[in-house]
């Protein structure tokens, strides 16, 4: 039996190396796990790491698919979107990212649409600029009642392989279950909207640089985000070919002006802001804020280095006298909401 395995995870060939305290039988276990991730590269691989039954097996092989993920993850750090996805794809290589947080049912959707299309993985997609989707085929991580989840293998959970094409991405799914509901129901996401929900589900997210305008291009490049409500897994795979056929359309948004090097305020601090819909989107310190209302004049003007005197100008003359109150409060008070909220800070 072999003293490791190589194995592929999101482009980054990682080398398994079995420990002493493993015996013939666990060391097939893993491999079989890991069949569908198995390497065809030659050489050395890029990363290796250790691995050790310990006193639960069971328990390390859960431990040993967390890390591999985490070190392919940093390996692929401001070089491609990572989602928190799984993904299948069809049998030209177009791939559907169906992206939620742990829990939400992504390996039981695997599962199913895995024996339609070909499985690409149940825990991460990794895309690049040019839409390239790069794999990864772990082990599905089925979860068990007080035991650590079980790693099925992708042919033991008759599972399809990859097609014979260059895998793209093709569609962007937040999935929500819903066992109320008759039939599955997929719908349209407006960036405002999805936004605010997928950037929780990426990792790395700030090592990308302008990482905003990074995801809106991806999502004009393939039709924008859907939502998709279903009540079972079963009954999604009818929906594929929609998934994957849908002609692009494109989201109104542009980037925020660079900030103005002086005036009272300063907004250089944040990682990327844009607008769309009426809305300033802003990354700062890692965390997304959807400024609305008076908001996003107040931040666009306080970035362009207007003084308090001049955005209370603008603020009026966009959105009117506030029916009650004093204007110049109104909009001082927006200003220490956003400097509180780390968007802009005082020079």
């Amino acid at each position: 039996m072999n003293d490791f395995v190589d194995i592929d995870v999101l482009g980054v060939r990682i080398r398994v190396e079995y420990a002493d305290d493993l015996d013939s039988s666990q060391r097939r276990t893993a491999s079989d796990a890991w069949s569908g991730a198995r390497s065809e590269g030659v050489g050395e691989a890029d990363l290796s790491r250790t691995f050790s039954a310990g006193a639960d097996f069971e328990r390390a092989m859960e431990r040993l698919t967390v890390d591999v993920t985490l070190s392919a993850l940093d390996a692929l750090r401001g070089r491609a979107l990572m989602f928190h996805a799984a993904g299948v794809a069809d049998e030209s290589g177009r791939v559907a990212a169906f992206v939620g947080p742990s829990g939400r049912g992504k390996t039981t959707l695997s599962r199913e649409l895995g024996r339609h299309c070909g499985y690409v993985s149940d825990e991460t997609i990794a895309v690049d600029a040019e839409l390239n989707v790069f794999p990864y085929r772990k082990p599905l991580s089925v979860v068990r009642a007080a035991k650590p989840k079980q790693q099925v293998s992708p042919d033991e959970a008759g599972l399809r392989g990859l097609p014979q094409a260059p895998l793209r991405l093709a569609s962007l799914v937040l999935i929500e279950r819903d066992a109320a509901l008759s039939a599955p129901e997929i719908a349209p996401l407006p960036l405002v909207d999805a936004l605010p929900e997928l950037v929780p589900q990426m990792s790395y997210l700030r090592d990308q640089e302008r990482p905003l305008r990074a995801i809106a291009v991806l999502c004009d490049a393939i039709g924008g985000v859907r939502r998709l409500r279903y009540p079972e897994a079963a009954t999604v795979p009818p929906l594929l070919p929609e998934l994957f056929a849908t002609p692009p359309t494109v989201h109104e948004w542009q980037p925020a002006p660079t900030p103005a090097e002086s005036g009272p305020y300063d907004a250089s601090g944040v990682d990327d802001a844009i607008l769309t819909d009426g809305h300033v989107i802003v990354m700062a310190h890692s965390m997304l804020h959807v400024l609305d209302g008076i908001a996003p004049v107040v931040w666009t003007e306080a970035a362009a280095g207007r003084d308090l005197d001049g955005i209370v100008d603008v603020v009026v003359e966009q959105h009117g006298a506030p029916p009650q109150g004093s204007a110049h409060e109104l909009v001082a008070a927006a200003v220490d909401e956003l400097i509180d909220a780390g968007v802009l800070s005082r020079r």
